[in-house]
């Protein structure tokens, strides 16, 4: 097999699969890296792919200061190496495509839609089944300088096989032919990922980048609870659908955390993206992904990254002890309790970030009704009530159906409070405030949980209420739509006990 690191005329640059920098080819069996190597001053082992070898730091105490004058720089793109001399160098594949429309096992290839450090991405449709899909093709210049890439290919298949949720993207089959390793995926319709997104757009609207990052909270939620850590959580890891919903996609650098064997102290990822420990060699855990997606999150939020440097030791550097940057003095529309929880998940002790996603995104949907008015609310939950509604504004009916062709009215009402606060009164009529059976209405409440019984001047009479009231901060569409169809069970039935009628 020929060496494509060597050439008549000396040396030809190689990448580098950890830092991706086009280094100069040197003798690895000295086990010394080569004298460009970003990392070569750093804490970071750097496993180069040409070899199955790995290339380990000059031996240092600490890390040094970084000197402005030095020319390290970080993953770029050199202007002198053309696509086709990259392409054989980088990934392997033939300068001239010869995948696009051919089959490829059970597959018909129809087009490129993606390039990554393992490989590349392209849209197909699965012969038998006739089902759309992406097919991610793992790089045969990578396989070829680095045979064990393979297994670390088919751990990511395996590994995201077991999780089928809404936000991750579904992995259906594993295979080869032509001499190419490939995995099955979902195809996202319309798909592009959050990077492309911004920048062809600019930042997005603090609700919606909220929305998208609560979603993939959800993502590595599953994830999490499955022993995985994602370890490359980053904009272009997640793919945006064309109906918006976020995906998180390319598992290549998964870890599970259940398999001892995994736990290594590789250092994988995206440097502008890991958390400061992990410069340390500390294996990965859940609130690493956290970390990373605090930065998405900032990203988003204000286009920029909120730790960026072409020196890596300075990146490494800013990660650990630098002060998080505000997003506010780059987006002024960003509140404070945004800018608190960007700061929680890049806090440089893992311990003080959010113990997990879920957490994180509980936290990310109180922030979403912020941005909901009240009325939008309301009208969500009424979306799929099985009843007659009437009104709007700032006060619905609601005719409910019920058992035994009986019917209840339940009625929304937002109200301000004497000191400009903003609630949600939900509330049916059960029949006239007796005195005679306040006895009754006080035991009753005793026994309900959420909701209760009160008096209430209804068009100048008093009348006894089945009642629930929600506060701004408490206030969720599915909890409403819940309360409605309790309240007018309920209502319906002391109604029916007190008056014998179906009245209210």
């Amino acid at each position: 097999m020929t060496d494509l690191t060597q050439s008549d005329t000396g040396t030809r640059p190689i990448r580098c699969s950890q830092c991706g920098e086009l280094v100069m080819s040197v003798d690895l069996t000295s086990e010394k890296p080569p004298p460009n190597c970003p990392f070569i001053e750093t804490e970071i082992p750097c496993p180069m792919i040409s070899t199955g070898r790995e290339h380990l730091p000059l031996p240092r105490t600490s890390v040094p200061e970084p000197d402005p004058s030095e020319g390290t720089r970080l993953i770029g793109t050199d202007p002198t190496i053309t696509p086709e001399f990259a392409g054989m160098l980088g990934d392997g594949f033939p300068a001239v495509d010869n995948l696009v429309h051919s089959e490829l096992g059970q597959y018909w290839v129809e087009e490129i839609i993606g390039r990554g450090s393992m490989g590349r991405v392209y849209r197909a449709t699965h012969s038998s089944l006739e089902r759309p899909c992406a097919l991610k093709i793992l790089s045969p210049g990578l396989l070829r300088r680095k045979p064990l890439i393979r297994d670390r290919f088919w751990v990511e298949a395996r590994a995201v096989a077991g999780l089928v949720h809404p936000h991750i993207v579904t992995v259906h089959n594993l295979g080869g032919a032509k001499g190419y390793h490939y995995i099955e995926m979902e195809f996202v319709p319309g798909g592009v990922s959050l990077r492309e997104a911004v920048v062809r757009n600019g930042a997005l609207e603090v609700p919606n980048a909220t929305d998208l990052i609560r979603q993939v909270c959800f993502a590595l939620d599953a994830a999490h609870r499955a022993g995985l850590v994602h370890r490359d959580v980053k904009p272009a890891n997640i793919l945006l659908s064309g109906e918006g919903m976020a995906k998180l996609a390319d598992f290549g650098l998964v870890l599970n955390v259940n398999e001892r064997s995994e736990m290594s102290s590789a250092v994988s990822g995206t440097p502008t993206f890991m958390a400061p420990e992990l410069f340390m060699a500390t294996p990965a855990t859940p609130q690493s992904d956290i970390y990373a997606l605090g930065v998405t999150y900032f990203y988003l939020l204000t286009a920029q990254l909120p730790y960026s440097s072409e020196n890596v030791r300075q990146l490494i550097r800013m990660h650990r002890t630098a002060t998080i940057p505000d997003t506010r003095q780059l987006n002024a529309d960003v509140p404070e309790r945004v800018q608190h929880v960007i700061e929680r998940c890049l806090a440089k002790d893992p311990e003080d970030r959010y113990d997990s996603a879920e957490e994180l995104a509980a936290e990310l949907e109180d922030l979403m009704f912020d941005y909901q008015d009240i009325e939008s609310i309301v009208r969500e939950s009424l979306e799929s009530v099985d009843g007659l509604v009437q009104g709007g504004s700032d006060l619905w009916r609601v005719i409910m159906r019920l058992p035994r062709d009986r019917i209840q009215e339940v009625y929304l009402e937002i109200e301000k409070g004497p000191l400009g606060q903003t609630s949600l009164t939900v509330y049916s009529v059960c029949g006239p405030a007796d005195p005679a059976n306040f006895e009754f209405a006080l035991r009753l409440n005793n026994d309900l949980p959420y909701v209760g019984i009160s008096i209430r001047d209804v068009n100048g009479q008093a009348m006894f209420i089945m009642t629930r009231t929600f506060d701004r901060a408490s206030l969720r569409s599915s909890e409403i739509r819940n309360t409605i169809h309790e309240i007018a069970r309920r209502a319906d039935w002391v109604e029916e006990l007190l008056t014998k009628m179906d009245l209210y």
